[in-house]
């Protein structure tokens, strides 16, 4: 598995089932941001663009965003968003996850880098891909880890995919490091969540942000010391797309697809994808509408 910062993009084999919408030189990217349980809500924002028959040529992803991506990147059809909703119906049944979000005194004391193992995680991965390398992709792909001993952001491109996707979504303390190359990866989410601007290095003039957290509302009041501690994380992920999405040169164009509001859930609770999943398509659909309609909806400038 290879990490790179390749800036050019690369020509892909296509697939039939929803043509491109082009016009002119116009390159359409999909970025999809890291989220936890809550990336579910993509599947039904993936669904929405394919419905509409509109097609990337570029796909990044970061953690939950990388299992979706790719996921879609391998079958960028109505049938590989059906997978992908299969997918997150068994996250359970793959014992993805620990048990709770809490761990207890004897989890966090043992010695050990992370309190669950990865292999449902794994297995989950694979379920969701019909091809098992970069180069078998039909869409060109690309997902980003972070570098432990390097503290940089590293965007995978060729190789293994499930290997990949594993260090992009390697949530720290609950999953142990990936690694690979003699390297060390965790979770891309840390350095770049929602990577709008990989998607302008690598040429994109059309950007759809498939978003799963807050958009410019406030946080809930903390009642333990673990929701301040995931305050740090939805703030810091703000504040680098915040930082990206003004830096993004004229020209480009930002289309943020994101559900009005941030769903109230456990950060361990499953059970809910389906909803989710509907979520997201009505969320996708009012701004996807909407534009074509010529009305203002949700953008990026709103995160």
């Amino acid at each position: 598995m290879a990490g790179t910062r390749r800036t050019a993009g690369r020509s892909r084999r296509a697939t039939d089932d929803a043509p491109t919408v082009t016009r002119g030189a116009e390159r359409v990217a999909f970025v999809l941001s890291g989220g936890g349980n809550l990336g579910a809500l993509q599947v039904g924002m993936l669904r929405a663009l394919v419905e509409r028959r509109i097609r990337p040529s570029l796909v990044l992803g970061c953690s939950a965003g990388a299992i979706n991506g790719a996921g879609f990147a391998s079958n960028p059809s109505r049938a590989g968003v059906r997978r992908l909703e299969e997918l997150w119906a068994k996250v359970t049944e793959f014992e993805v996850m620990p048990s709770t979000w809490v761990p207890s005194t004897v989890q966090l004391a043992r010695r050990g880098a992370s309190i669950h193992p990865n292999d449902g995680l794994r297995r989950l991965i694979e379920f969701g891909l019909d091809v098992a390398t970069f180069d078998e992709l039909p869409l060109q792909f690309e997902c980003v880890a972070t570098d432990v001993d390097s503290a940089e952001e590293v965007w995978f491109d060729q190789g293994p995919l499930a290997d990949a996707i594993l260090a992009s979504a390697a949530l720290p303390t609950v999953f142990p490091p990936v690694e690979r190359g003699g390297r060390r990866y965790l979770d891309g989410g840390i350095v770049n969540d929602i990577p709008v601007n990989r998607a302008v290095e690598l040429g994109a003039t059309r950007i759809y942000v498939l978003h799963v957290g807050l958009r410019g509302t406030g946080l809930p009041e903390p009642r333990r010391p673990l929701d301040v501690a995931v305050w740090t994380y939805w703030l810091a992920r703000r504040a680098r797309y915040q930082r990206d999405r003004a830096a993004v040169p004229p020209g480009v164009e930002l289309i943020e697809l994101a559900p009005p509001e941030r769903p109230t859930l456990r950060f361990d609770d499953f059970a809910r994808s389906e909803e989710l999943v509907r979520q997201g398509y009505l969320a996708a659909v009012a701004v996807l509408d909407g534009a074509a309609d010529g009305q203002s909806g949700p953008t990026a400038g709103s995160a």
